[in-house]
């Protein structure tokens, strides 16, 4: 595998369409033909996860956050960002951020798993264009044409894949009389028994898809429709409900011991709480779509002066969990799928895949002080 197939990997998990305008999500160090035998996951491009990368003999480093979020103007050795930048330049190693496409499709659904939230949706809708996709195949083809279609990304629903329809019927056609059909005879009309095959797809990958389904195809010329879909099912953030509903201290209880006990609350005490609201990472300023949406909580990870004080004059509690604690499950589920998918795709020839070990970057102030007051 090389490094344009990882992202194409990750593409297919996360479409990049589905990043916001400000991000800079895709491929941000490194050569897109390089080969890759094993590649590292991490929450964030620090040069220490860099550094890590390299000794462990990987030749990609895929993380949440982008290594260059801003345009750089210099790149000064001295700079921790920089320094980055040249010790993947220099040990051969690329750098793949899956950002905020990541957070539309995967991140709060996985905080949302740990939370044991049900009855979800999206806190804000983010509609991506999709495609429906049509085809019309002989029966002893069928098998074939779907699994290409499949294969290069069509099929996904949610969290679900390999999602199709088929209907078995007759087709029609005459050959031209210098053609070559797959069945029937040239310059004579033909009726064939044949399946319609129906999956949605990105519509970023509608080239992509109609290749492999027109390779795959027997027909001299095939009927491959495609129909364009707008949905809204993919989104920042989510809202989901707890049954039953928790009373404040089983609530809290229970976020503590699944996001850590270091979280810090605005806004009002909790009462009971049924409707939760998630924004994962920076969602401080997410509070008026939470309250729209009917949470009696939300649950982020950075929370600033002024939206706690907007907190406490709206009625909305917010717990601010931390920006690596409600984003660190989005980077296991994204290691499950794409073990998954690389298990699929390459069929145990793909790249070894590991997880980096990251921790918090805030310790409280009396441990840090311990810390450094610890003799050596």
């Amino acid at each position: 595998m090389i490094v344009q197939d990882f992202v194409g990997l990750l593409d297919r998990l996360a479409p990049f369409d589905l990043a916001l305008d400000w991000d800079n999500s895709g491929l941000q160090v490194g050569d897109p033909r390089a080969p890759v035998a094993k590649a590292a996951l991490a929450l964030d491009p620090t040069a220490a996860n860099v550094e890590a990368a390299l000794a462990a003999g990987c030749q990609l480093l895929a993380t949440h956050h982008p290594l260059i979020f801003r345009p750089l103007k210099r790149l000064d050795a001295s700079d921790p960002q920089a320094a980055a930048v040249f010790r993947a330049v220099s040990g051969g190693l690329a750098v793949v951020a899956a950002h905020t496409n990541w957070d539309a499709v995967g991140v709060a659904q996985a905080l949302a798993d740990a939370l044991e939230l049900e009855e979800r949706r999206p806190l804000e809708d983010r509609a991506q264009g999709w495609a429906k996709l049509v085809v019309f195949a002989p029966e002893d083809a069928a098998e074939a044409v779907l699994r290409a279609a499949l294969e290069a990304g069509a099929g996904t629903m949610g969290g679900y894949e390999g999602c199709f329809f088929r209907l078995t019927g007759q087709g029609g056609f005459r050959a031209p009389a210098d053609g070559q059909p797959h069945v029937g005879r040239p310059g004579e009309a033909s009726v064939v028994d044949e399946v319609r095959l129906e999956t949605r797809l990105p519509r970023a990958l509608k080239g992509r898809v109609e290749r492999a389904v027109r390779a795959a195809h027997p027909y001299e010329e095939p009927a491959v429709e495609f129909f364009d879909l707008e949905t809204a099912e993919h989104g920042f953030g989510l809202v989901g409900r707890w049954r039953p509903p928790r009373r404040p201290e089983a609530a809290e209880a229970f976020l503590a011991e699944r996001l850590g006990p270091d979280g810090l609350w605005a806004g009002p005490p909790p009462g009971e709480i049924s409707i939760v609201a998630l924004m994962p990472g920076s969602g401080g300023s997410y509070g008026p779509a939470a309250l729209k949406a009917g949470a009696q909580l939300l649950i982020t990870g950075d929370v600033g002066h002024h939206q706690a004080l907007w907190a406490a004059e709206a009625g909305l509690p917010i717990l601010s969990a931390g920006h690596f604690e409600t984003e660190r499950p989005g980077l296991e589920r994204l290691a499950e799928a794409l073990t998954g998918l690389l298990a699929a795709e390459a069929a145990g020839s793909g790249p070894e895949l590991i997880v980096l070990p990251e921790r918090p970057p805030f310790r409280r102030f009396r441990q840090a002080l311990s810390l450094k007051l610890e003799p050596t």
